[in-house]
């Protein structure tokens, strides 16, 4: 057995010293982890909201729409624009209509004839893909005016 010499072996009022000391720096330790909490919690608080420079942005944009709106009222309330009657309204309905039941009947001719061109491809599209391809590449425009 070995025996511990007076300057190896601590007093237990030593001791308890160090145990208050230990559980004084928990405690401040839990204290200090709260408020980072807190801190943590106000500084997510403040990134949420809009800097300064974003709000003056906001107020510029909103300014510029709303001279951009007065002036397009002033122009109404002036009489510059020509308002459009029932009847002119009426006819360009009714060409409207006639020009879609056009490109209606011009998709079905297009779904038949790609129907009998694609027998023999291999790759298979949806009719979906291949409309929406035919009509990014400028087809359909040629088709609805006639110029095909």
């Amino acid at each position: 057995m070995a025996t511990a010499g007076p300057n190896t072996s601590t007093s237990s009022a030593e001791e308890r010293a160090v145990e208050e000391r230990i559980e004084r720096l928990q405690e401040q330790v839990q204290t200090a982890k709260g408020y980072e909490r807190l801190l943590k919690a106000k500084l997510a608080a403040l990134d949420a909201e809009p800097s300064v420079t974003d709000l003056r942005a906001n107020v510029m944009a909103l300014e510029l729409e709303k001279e951009e709106l007065a002036d397009r009222l002033r122009r109404l309330r002036a009489g510059q624009v020509k308002p459009v009657s029932l009847a002119e309204r009426g006819a360009v309905e009714a060409e409207l209509t006639e020009w879609k039941m056009k490109a209606q009947r011009r998709k079905r001719i297009f779904w038949d004839m790609l129907a009998m061109a694609q027998d023999g491809f291999a790759e298979v599209k949806t009719k979906e893909q291949i409309w929406v391809s035919f009509c990014v590449h400028g087809h359909f425009v040629s088709l609805l005016t006639g110029m095909a």
